[in-house]
């Protein structure tokens, strides 16, 4: 054999090689997406739609918002400070409560109101 024809079927081959593993990166990226996409739909189906309301809640001595976020927030919420910081804005406080005091509290449920 000559040395071209040698290298014709060297180059030949790593072409093929190189398709085959573009075909493999391709068929997991692919297949990755399809079971990324198929868990996302099946967590949603699984969860009942839930609504958003709000409560009032009148603040009693010695309350904090630590203990009035234990009481009501939901599982929708990922951490008690998320809660507390929404509860903050929806009632423009600051640092401190006062007895007596009206908050509004937000919640979830699954049944329409």
């Amino acid at each position: 054999m000559s040395r071209t024809r040698k290298e014709r079927i060297l180059q030949r081959r790593r072409i093929q090689r190189n398709r085959r593993i573009a075909s493999i990166c391709a068929m997991v990226v692919l297949s990755l997406t399809v079971s990324i996409l198929f868990h996302n739909f099946g967590a949603q189906a699984e969860r009942p739609q839930t609504y958003k309301y709000y409560a009032e809640v009148r603040v009693e001595s010695g309350d904090t918002l630590w203990d009035i976020a234990m009481q009501y927030m939901t599982e929708e919420y990922r951490s008690v400070n998320e809660y507390i910081r929404e509860i903050k804005k929806i009632n423009h406080l600051g640092a401190t409560l006062q007895y007596g005091q009206i908050l509004t509290i937000p919640y979830y449920s699954d049944e329409q109101k």
